[in-house]
């Protein structure tokens, strides 16, 4: 398994690289999905009272908004889960790509599930 005890202490630099860079690509689509729904919440948040524009608070808009930050994360894991088949098929170190595309979906259904009542809010029936 591991050449010598250099090795053993500090892992394979090549698997260390792919980690890396797995990391990084999950941190983005999460700050890319968290970006989102920030800016969903500030736009429905301008949707009450008496100058509330119909056409930027209707039922479409608002059901987009709620659905971004999700479709965001589910994006990013399936194109993990596109890299963890890459990856499987060359013979390289697939395993991050796909724990990044599981946490990705769970990440996805958790937003999902807190963040689409609050957006949506009267328009899917709540």
């Amino acid at each position: 398994m591991y050449r010598t005890t250099e090795e053993s202490r500090h892992g394979d630099p090549e698997v260390r690289g792919e980690v890396r860079r797995v990391v990084r690509f999950s941190a983005a689509v999460v700050v890319a999905a968290v970006a989102f729904l920030v800016f969903a919440t500030l736009w429905v948040g301008t949707c009450g009272g008496s100058v509330a524009d119909t056409v930027a608070c209707g039922t479409a808009q608002r059901t987009l908004l709620a659905l971004g930050a999700p479709a965001i994360l589910t994006a990013g894991a399936i194109w993990a889960f596109v890299r963890t088949y890459q990856a499987w098929r060359q013979g390289g170190t697939w395993w991050p790509w796909q724990g990044a595309g599981l946490v990705l979906l769970v990440s996805m259904v958790a937003m999902l599930t807190k963040s689409l009542p609050p957006i949506a809010g009267s328009v899917l029936g709540g």
